[in-house]
């Protein structure tokens, strides 16, 4: 028992807790970690639309989505060699292939970028659809709510 309680000690004082809204200590730090891996369990499952899952279903297939996603809240533009760019780790064939189904599916759409600069029209600006925007902001929502209640629980009273 005195070993797990120094093992606890020793990895607390290496944890960045005053950046923590709250306080963690050696006496609720086992609870927390038991609240976060069901916090993790909660990210891995908790999706529950099929068009978001298919999105976060691999960690290429998430890249790809944060790239798109990322690129259509800030209004800009994005195309299959800008993605791959992005994602350098990744060959373009497997980037293209990705978005291509993704498409086909119906979670990723052609849309004209905001700006409306494109002029060649072959080239198709990705955007994630509605569905998916939807899905992917609820699905945050509930973390944020979570990640709330996990605040409340160890905040100082």
């Amino acid at each position: 028992m005195l070993k797990d309680q120094d093992r606890g000690k020793k990895i607390l004082a290496k944890l960045e807790v005053d950046q923590l809204p709250f306080a963690l200590n050696s006496t609720n730090i086992r609870e927390f970690g038991k609240d976060l891996a069901q916090d993790l369990n909660y990210l891995f499952t908790g999706i529950e639309s099929t068009a978001l899952k298919w999105c976060m279903s691999t960690v290429k297939k998430a890249k790809v989505f944060t790239v798109i996603y990322h690129a259509n809240e800030n209004g800009k533009q994005i195309y299959k060699e800008e993605v791959s760019k992005k994602i350098p780790e990744y060959s373009y064939k497997t980037i293209a292939s990705i978005i291509d189904e993704g498409t086909e599916r119906g979670y990723y759409i052609a849309l004209d970028p905001m700006d409306n600069k494109v002029v060649d029209k072959k080239i198709k600006n990705i955007r994630p659809s509605e569905e998916v925007v939807i899905a992917f902001l609820n699905y945050n929502i509930k973390r944020i709510i979570t990640i709330s209640k996990l605040i409340k629980k160890y905040k100082k009273k």
